[in-house]
């Protein structure tokens, strides 16, 4: 590895512990001082005076350390929950999603509209407009310890129904420019068999294949060794959901989910646990939310002249305030308190890295020009930022009311049942 590298790293993950450790002073989580190390670090601030760092926003070895946190991020929260866990709550979770969806849609074909945006660019601006980022919600859920809550299952039921949904949407909207009514017709039945195909065959790996694989782990005295068995299951659903057109992070979520009860029995799997813990939540995972603050390029809006920066700020108003509507109306309305109504809505706001790879995506193939790939970059930043800072104020108050509680079936051996 060249040693240039190296220092890359070294600068990410000190930039990232150093911030990190700042805010929790002001009782915010790491990953905001994360976001901001990026910022500081990214090729518009730090980056523009020091040349030399220019290589690191593009390094492939750097960018995949990223990618390689995120997997094994949702690997651990997928450790937390499981199916029948998510179901309990699935009623309530599929009504955050829905409103969380439709009314920032229909803001953002609104907004479209004012702003002369039509066709595939609209549809794309109003689904970028409607995306709960997974990765960064479980990240804020995990640093604040509160994964073993009611809210926390209902946000992440929520957060997975929207993400699955959009992605889907959003994966479409991509690969319509190019096709007829027929190969997009063909394209979405594919699609859904593939999304069918993929939770049909992880649920009966779960079941039937899993457990048995980790008969063989009741044998290991070495945590490590079962470590490296569990990381490879979670790469193979990682695959998997890629050659159906779902994100990676995804099936190594589900994986986690999967792995989780056979998992339990082995006498080794504490020291599974603190093996991934340490690797994700202290090198990878920071090295992840480093680099979405790479993306920030505040001048490309305040400096894009005055329409630029009306559009920038409409989209942010709608993105946080039909996401937070949308995500209340109906928590309250299935019987949650007003507090907690307002902790899952600040939740639900967080953008995150998969809306920025789509984006990327839509600007190299036309579908968007670079003032509106400027706005939705720093949208997705400044909406991830507020997330975690709106959602402890509220979730604080709502358990110093005694609104939220504990799961007590987080922990135990048959609230994880496929």
């Amino acid at each position: 590895m060249d040693i240039v590298v190296l220092v890359y790293i070294l600068l990410i993950i000190a930039a990232a512990k150093i911030l990190g450790e700042v805010v929790t002073r002001f009782n915010q989580p790491p990953i905001v001082g994360e976001l901001l190390a990026g910022i500081a670090l990214g090729p518009f601030a730090i980056g523009a005076i020091i040349p030399q760092l220019q290589g690191m926003y593009s390094d492939e070895i750097v960018r995949g350390l990223a990618d390689l946190g995120i997997l094994f991020l949702m690997v651990i929260v997928g450790l937390e929950f499981s199916p029948k866990m998510l179901l309990r709550s699935s009623t309530t979770s599929l009504a955050i999603a829905a409103g969380g969806i439709v009314i920032p849609l229909s803001l953002g074909i609104a907004v479209s509209l004012a702003f002369g945006i039509s066709g595939p660019a609209m549809i794309f601006l109003a689904l970028a407009l409607s995306v709960t980022a997974l990765p960064v919600t479980i990240r804020i859920l995990k640093d604040m310890e509160v994964v073993h809550t009611f809210t926390a299952r209902r946000i992440v039921g929520a957060a997975v129904f929207t993400d699955i949904s959009l992605l889907f949407a959003l994966a479409l909207v991509l690969r319509e420019g190019s096709m007829s009514e027929t190969q997009l017709m063909e394209n979405l039945f594919n699609l859904a068999l593939g999304y069918i195909l993929f939770f049909t065959i992880a649920i009966l790996v779960g079941r039937y294949l899993i457990p048995q694989l980790f008969k063989i782990l009741t044998w290991m005295r070495s945590g490590e060794a079962a470590f490296g068995i569990a990381v490879a299951i979670a790469i193979a659903f990682a695959v998997f959901a890629d050659m159906v057109k779902l994100p990676e992070f995804i099936g190594a979520f589900v994986a986690g989910m999967m792995m989780r009860e056979a998992g339990m029995t082995l006498k080794v799997w504490h020291r599974v646990e603190d093996i991934l813990s340490g690797i994700t939540m202290e090198f990878l995972a920071p090295i992840f939310f480093v680099l979405i603050g790479f993306s920030v390029d505040f001048g490309a809006v305040f400096l894009g002249g005055p329409s630029v920066l009306l559009l920038f700020g409409v989209v942010l108003t709608v993105a946080i305030v039909g996401k937070f509507v949308g995500s209340y109306v109906p928590a309250k309305m299935n019987g949650l308190s007003k507090k907690e109504s307002l902790a899952i809505a600040s939740m639900m706001m967080s953008k995150g890295a998969m809306e920025l790879v789509f984006a990327k995506l839509a600007l190299e193939q036309g579908v968007i020009d670079e003032a509106l790939f400027s706005v939705l970059v720093l949208m997705a930043f400044v909406s991830t930022l507020l997330a975690p800072i709106m959602f402890r104020h509220y979730f604080n108050k709502a358990c110093t009311a005694g609104e939220i509680c504990e799961d007590k079936t987080a922990t135990a051996p048959d609230a994880f049942d496929i």
